[in-house]
């Protein structure tokens, strides 16, 4: 029987997807000439990049120094990855930015650009995705132990903001299996302080499948 490795990207990769879908699918039903739609629409889009951005960031700090010590040269592609990443982000806000200073025909016109260019964007991140799961998974793999790879991830999460985790955790909810999820809450549930864990479980409750959530609470007890 195989030994299935820890995987540092699978989890929350799953996340991001979610993340980068359903912001796709509400600039998509946007109708750009109502201004509750677009105002949503683009706090959507603003979510999204903060999101990305900040897991850009806990891989350049947190992931990629212990990989470039061990695999010299493996971060290089991936690094030119976030700065591509930096630029077409970049370029949606600017288009977001058009937006709100715009009306009428114009915001509609531009409606149809961002969501051209929104897509465009969410398709290179996808190769950029599957490059991690694929290269660089392995590299880390034949480089690291599970218990160095779980040490990394765990620093990661002890670093992000609580509102930024807070806003994952309902990603996280609307994404893992049961399986992935119930460790979470039961970290939650055993170390965090007691508001956090309750608005954890609340948000699990919400976000779950119903069948998901019956099996997360048996495990957490």
């Amino acid at each position: 029987m195989t030994t299935q490795r820890y995987s540092i990207y699978r989890p929350i990769h799953k996340a991001m997807r979610h993340i980068l879908f359903s912001t796709s699918q509400q600039v998509g039903l946007t109708d750009f000439g109502d201004d509750a739609d677009v105002t949503e629409a683009l706090e959507a889009v603003d979510r999204m990049i903060s999101l990305l951005h900040e897991h850009r960031e806990n891989e350049d700090r947190f992931v990629h120094p212990p990989a470039e010590r061990k695999i010299p040269g493996i971060t290089a592609k991936f690094e030119e990855d976030h700065v591509q990443d930096i630029a077409l982000s970049n370029e949606v806000q600017g288009i977001t930015s058009e937006i709100r200073k715009a009306g009428g025909a114009d915001r509609m016109a531009l409606g149809i650009k961002l969501h051209e260019r929104l897509n465009d964007y969410i398709g290179i991140y996808l190769g950029h995705l599957y490059r991690e799961e694929t290269t660089m998974q392995q590299a880390l793999w034949e480089n690291f132990t599970d218990e160095e790879l779980i040490a990394i991830e765990m620093e990661i999460v002890a670093n992000v903001p609580p509102p930024v985790m807070a806003d994952l955790l309902k990603v996280f909810c609307s994404t893992y299996s049961a399986d992935e999820i119930a460790p979470i809450l039961g970290n939650i549930k055993a170390n965090a302080p007691p508001e956090f864990a309750q608005f954890a479980l609340q948000t699990a409750e919400q976000n779950l499948p119903p069948r998901s959530w019956e099996k997360v609470k048996t495990r957490l007890g």
